[in-house]
């Protein structure tokens, strides 16, 4: 079974006196397996929050059809909202409750008997760090405070689906890379499905499975990460700095594998589809017959923001 199954699914949102229609979503295909993490990344306006918000059934699509482990997108909410979850990276409680307070009442709205709320809350501030807070009101909480007791609270029900808008947004790099390795563990210890919304690159390529690209309402790529990288061919970088005379790109164009070759000064930047197969004959190429001396040699590999950008200018 699946974790999310989604097929034709369309959002148009109507016209207003000031604006045309809006077609949020135009025919998302996507398939989700249980216990990955997925990435929806996208520039903004691609359709992101709309797709969530069907995804968590805050919105019914207009076109389309889809289950959340296997139960069905348009008839059977109610049973999907007992297995999901969601947290955003704008946590928002009530202020004069303390870290202990707020989870006890989402833990009570979610119809966990005290007994077992309890041992859940414990767990999680000691998952999340929060024992020393756990009293702490949450308007005395720092940023990051509120992030993890905001992750504590979406997994009080156990979820098997836990949506996560820009989870680290606003927190520094410490508290981030924390949280992000205690997303990793979760997943991995409990097979928990984990949907991932964020600008931040280096995060997605750290915690995603699998990536989907959405633009203007479609998905226009979607793969492992080396995956996509090969996908659009971005390759392997080899920048060469070199001592000689001047160097004639030409002398390249026989080589296979040769991407794109940038000639600045005494540098050669050479984008190459597998660096481990092409370096060699790189260097032959370059020093055969010239008067050149290779003085150092770094490998660039291209990270998931090239990917990004790439996929932002290309017409689809």
């Amino acid at each position: 079974m699946k974790a999310i199954s989604l097929k034709g699914i369309h959002k148009t949102y109507p016209p207003s006196r000031k604006a045309e229609p809006v077609h949020a979503l135009r025919g998302i295909d996507l398939e989700i397996e249980q216990g990955t993490i997925f990435s929806i990344l996208g520039p903004n306006g691609a359709g992101k929050t709309t797709l969530i918000s069907i995804l968590t059934t805050l919105l019914f699509p207009d076109e389309g059809s889809g289950t959340i482990c296997g139960f069905d997108l348009l008839t059977e909410q109610s049973q999907i909202r007992e297995i999901v979850n969601v947290t955003s990276g704008n946590a928002n409680f009530t202020d004069n409750f303390s870290v202990l307070e707020n989870l006890n009442y989402y833990g009570m709205l979610y119809g966990i008997p005290k007994g077992l709320r309890n041992a859940k809350i414990e767990v999680l501030v000691e998952m999340f760090g929060l024992e020393a807070f756990r009293h702490t009101p949450f308007n005395q909480l720092s940023t990051g405070l509120k992030q993890r007791l905001a992750l504590s609270k979406s997994l009080m029900n156990d979820p098997r689906v836990l949506f996560l808008d820009e989870p680290t947004v606003g927190l520094d790099p410490q508290i981030s890379e924390s949280i992000r390795r205690s997303l990793k563990e979760i997943n991995q210890k409990e097979g928990l499905t984990i949907i991932l919304t964020t600008h931040q690159m280096d995060e997605a390529e750290f915690l995603s499975d699998r990536i989907a690209f959405l633009r203007q309402g479609k998905i226009i790529a979607e793969g492992e990460g080396d995956e996509l990288k090969r996908g659009i061919r971005l390759g392997d970088v080899i920048r060469i700095q070199y001592a000689g005379p001047p160097f004639n790109p030409d002398r390249l164009s026989l080589l296979e594998g040769i991407l794109e070759v940038e000639i600045e000064d005494n540098r050669i930047t050479v984008s190459v589809d597998d660096r481990g197969k092409r370096l060699d004959p790189l260097i032959r190429a370059l020093t055969s017959g010239q008067h050149m001396v290779v003085k150092d040699i770094e490998i660039l590999e291209p990270d998931l923001e090239d990917v990004f950008l790439e996929l932002a200018k290309t017409p689809h």
